[in-house]
């Protein structure tokens, strides 16, 4: 009977070791910037999908997590639906004008930066500034994306907005 009840034990004891060691988590740091609003980028999202004109990776950095319940239902497609960047785009700046999170989103195409949207000052305010002013660096893009995005110059000035980005990440692609 002991042993049944030191076994119970040890098996229980292995268990909860088991469940307390952290998975590895997604790594988000940076900031962005727009004019003297600053926005802490701590979290990130990135999903690798086929579209029509290829494999895209779409990412969010932002200060908040975002909301999954809420972008699992706007990014539901009907069967055979292509998807594409404004999918995940638009369903972020949703949850942005919805004063969740502010951050940038950008998609990755197989040549490299496609898309850009700051989502900095709520609705009327977010804009893109254009992959040419962004220096995107990776270092893997599967099972992890990790790497970096800056804008280059450092300070962007566009018609008279200073705007700059400069964050790292190492964060899980979801495969939609």
């Amino acid at each position: 009977m002991a042993s049944v009840r030191s076994m119970m034990l040890a098996c229980a004891g292995f268990a909860a070791a088991t469940l307390s060691l952290p998975a590895q988590g997604d790594t988000v740091q940076g900031l962005a910037t727009v004019g003297a609003t600053r926005v802490p980028l701590s979290y990130g999202m990135a999903v690798a999908y086929k579209a029509p004109n290829g494999p895209l990776i779409s990412v969010l950095l932002s200060d908040e997590p975002v909301d999954a319940k809420e972008f699992a239902n706007d990014t539901r497609t009907g069967p055979g639906e292509p998807l594409v960047a404004g999918l995940f785009e638009g369903a972020w700046l949703s949850q942005h004008l919805a004063k969740k999170l502010s951050g940038v989103t950008f998609t990755i195409g197989p040549n490299g930066l496609m898309l850009d949207t700051l989502l900095v000052g709520g609705r009327g305010n977010t804009f893109t500034i254009g992959n040419d002013s962004y220096l995107l660096e990776l270092k893997s893009r599967s099972p992890r994306l990790v790497g970096t995005l800056k804008t280059h110059p450092p300070v962007v000035n566009l018609d008279g907005r200073k705007v700059g980005v400069d964050a790292f990440f190492d964060m899980t692609v979801t495969v939609r």
